[in-house]
């Protein structure tokens, strides 16, 4: 038994911050060397009064109707954000009743950044392997852009706010799962001032500018982190699945960074043309990123029936996650 993963919706934000947009506000810059730096052209913002549950229900309304869904026939829902409504209740419950769901169905919030997507997989699948659930509504929505800095040029030029909307489903292949996680580096990227560990008490400008906390991240270790972790994680997966390099038709892994991609790519040897990258037209958009990634790839003609495909994410927490999907 494994995972079927054959409708995805996607919802973008109106406002498009392109490289010429943010060359204004960073003057020493110019948009061909914004591109330069990160391998993207533009990213999305969600609106100042919108959050990630707009987004994502935005999403699964979007799944509804390319798709035609019998909503009645959801019984289980996963919410995969950073950006929750409130620390209680659970923000999935509060999705259920706004996209009018069964009320005989589980919720549940997944608190996961860029493995999160692998890992609500994982809960997926197990969910389904236990017969607890037939039909999962899969939301992912993240927020980034409102917990970083105006003046924070490399962050602003690498963050999106997307969701996107996954209708998951029993098939009949085998799926496997590997799992890991490192929270030493948990420092190296984290929204400070945004819980109860180090809530902000002193700077009062910045609170009122980031009521919701502060990302801060130290690209360097987080780089280090990657491209020591995934090639590793490749094998793993590849060698629980007895599956050879050469058999994987695809790899969509999480977009993080161009560059990272590219050094991990060249790493593990794998051609380009098997190395799907979207960055460019999207950014950072975190647990959304692989499967906007697959949507996109589905669009383009590159991702074809009969595929196997990994994914792979893997950030902040330390954590990360692969599988192997038959689409």
């Amino acid at each position: 038994m494994a995972i079927s993963l054959n409708h995805i919706s996607v919802h973008f934000p109106d406002n498009i911050l392109t490289n010429e947009k943010l060359a204004k506000d960073f003057s020493e810059t110019d948009a061909e060397q914004f591109f330069k730096n990160t391998g993207i052209k533009q990213r999305f913002i969600s609106a100042p009064n919108e959050i990630a549950s707009d987004l994502a229900v935005k999403a699964a309304e979007k799944l509804f109707s390319e798709y035609e869904i019998n909503k009645e026939e959801i019984d289980f829902l996963i919410f995969c954000s950073e950006g929750f409504d409130y620390i209680a209740p659970a923000t999935s419950c509060i999705i259920q009743n706004r996209l009018g769901l069964s009320k005989k169905l589980g919720c549940i919030d997944l608190p996961y950044g860029c493995s999160g997507y692998i890992y609500g997989l994982g809960i997926a699948n197990g969910l389904l392997a236990a017969n607890m659930a037939n039909n999962i509504l899969f939301l992912t929505a993240d927020i980034p852009t409102k917990v970083i800095h105006k003046n924070d040029l490399e962050l602003r030029s690498i963050f999106s706010d997307i969701a996107t909307a996954n209708l998951i489903t029993k098939t009949d292949y085998s799926q496997s799962f590997v799992f890991g996680t490192d929270g030493s580096g948990h420092k190296n990227l984290l929204v400070d001032y945004s819980g109860f560990r180090n809530p902000n008490d002193d700077d009062k400008e910045l609170a009122k500018e980031l009521p919701n906390g502060q990302m801060k991240m130290k690209s360097t270790e987080i780089f280090l982190f990657a491209v020591r972790t995934v090639p590793k994680l490749v094998n793993e997966i590849l060698e629980k699945y007895k599956y050879s390099l050469n058999e994987i038709d695809l790899f969509v892994f999480h977009q993080a960074s161009y560059f990272m991609l590219e050094v991990i790519r060249k790493k593990i040897k794998v051609p380009k043309e098997k190395f799907f990258n979207n960055i460019e037209g999207v950014g950072n958009s975190v647990s959304s990123s692989i499967p906007v990634a697959l949507h996109e790839a589905v669009q383009a003609g590159i991702l074809k029936r009969g595929m196997k495909v990994m994914l792979a994410g893997f950030g902040i927490g330390y954590s990360w996650g692969a599988t192997i999907i038959e689409y």
